[in-house]
């Protein structure tokens, strides 16, 4: 199972701004009319339930994004460099290595949940000596090392973020036209794309988690409560990566199941499998510990005080190195924050529905009053007329 790749992700420039004029059978130098480059594609990582496993992406190295093209003649723009889209499984944790200076303005600023603006973004002029020569380069902007950041966890069907914005298209001399400035020789050249290298870790999304010692009866447990068909064998590491089943409930509900690979004391610290698998333990709702039992225990109903604190011994051997590695800490921190969030909407919605509540029964009073006052002007008139006709 593929679950962690390295990449290197390259949006697309933006295109540079035209130098150049008018050439009419009338007007051979009539005026500035280069136009604006196009916008380069930006790279967008997208979650997808279709993908199991980061496997498509084995042995690729970098993604990138076409740039943006050079303006055109006749104040028309460049064409735009299309979006690159990267789909990923649920439950893909994106972390940040490097970047190049253009991508980090972003980051201090928006992080990856919004896109700069034109207007927030420089752009550099560049000079030609006359129309039709060369665009002169420009350095490339270097990849900077960081320290190792969580940027994005993508856990819902369709979920996008903007990895990698592409640059936007430079000014043609059009824009740079004026009284003191009418054949203008400068333009802009296209903002620069987005460059990073990104681990991509896959956690796997599970209600319920099955752990134990190698060998304990995980996968066959797994083959009996659901469908799945994972390999068993009477060897340690049978498993060696995670396999998912799904329960079905008699009332119709679903549960996902997930076999992770057997643990072994020490694993913390890189023994056996040692933490590649382990961090799909951080994602499962619950974890439910397999422990092996001899089948002559299994009848014996008179099982040892000894007997059972192995047993024990065994649950806290697990535990502990499943705490050791961290893993619960941030997740048990994450969805504390996000509980502590959702209390504090409920609270808000409660103080509402009271407030409505409250609303409606005075609405109510006032229309009871009025209906008091209708009915008794409406019995008062009724007598009138009564005594009317009698008269």
């Amino acid at each position: 199972m593929i679950d962690l790749v390295k990449l290197k992700l390259i949006a697309g420039d933006g295109g540079h701004g035209r130098v150049s004029y008018r050439h009419e059978k009338y007007a051979a130098m009539g005026g500035p009319d280069g136009g604006y480059g196009g916008a380069g594609g930006s790279i967008i990582i997208r979650s997808t339930n279709h993908y199991n496993t980061l496997k498509h992406y084995s042995g690729k190295t970098a993604i990138t994004a076409p740039h943006g093209q050079l303006g055109g003649r006749k104040k028309m723009s460049g064409e735009k460099g299309e979006d690159t889209i990267m789909e990923v499984p649920l439950g893909t944790v994106v972390w940040l290595e490097k970047e190049n200076q253009s991508s980090s303005n972003r980051r201090k600023r928006y992080g990856v949940k919004y896109s700069l603006k034109r207007s927030e973004t420089k752009f550099d002029k560049y000079f030609v000596e006359k129309e039709g020569r060369g665009i002169p380069e420009r350095p490339e902007e270097e990849l900077i090392e960081i320290e190792k950041e969580k940027i994005a966890t993508l856990t819902e069907e369709g979920q996008e973020i903007v990895i990698c914005q592409g640059g936007f298209g430079g000014r043609g001399n059009i824009a740079f036209k004026g009284s003191r400035n009418t054949t203008p020789l400068e333009a802009e050249y296209g903002s620069l794309g987005e460059k990073k290298t990104v681990a991509l870790e896959l956690k796997l999304l599970a209600d319920i988690g099955l752990v134990g010692y190698p060998n304990a009866g995980k996968s066959t447990l797994l083959s009996k409560i659901t469908k799945a068909n994972p390999k068993t064998a009477n060897y340690p590491f049978t498993t060696i990566e995670p396999n998912l089943g799904v329960l079905t409930f008699p009332s119709g509900n679903d549960a996902i199941v997930a076999d992770i690979p057997g643990l072994i004391e020490g694993a913390s610290e890189g023994k056996g499998l040692g933490l590649d698998f382990l961090r799909h333990v951080e994602n499962s709702k619950m974890l439910v510990y397999v422990l092996f039992i001899e089948e002559n225990m299994v009848s014996n109903e008179d099982v040892s005080v000894k007997e059972k604190a192995e047993m024990v011994k065994t649950i806290k051997s697990l535990e502990e190195q499943i705490e050791s590695t961290g893993v619960l800490k941030e997740a048990w921190f994450e969805k504390e924050n996000n509980f502590n969030a959702r209390i504090g909407e409920l609270d808000n919605e409660a103080k509402e529905a009271r407030q409505l509540k409250a609303d409606i029964v005075g609405l109510k009073e006032a229309l009871a009053g009025k209906d008091t006052t209708l009915g008794e002007k409406d019995k008062a008139l009724a007598l009138a007329e009564q005594q009317a006709k009698n008269d």
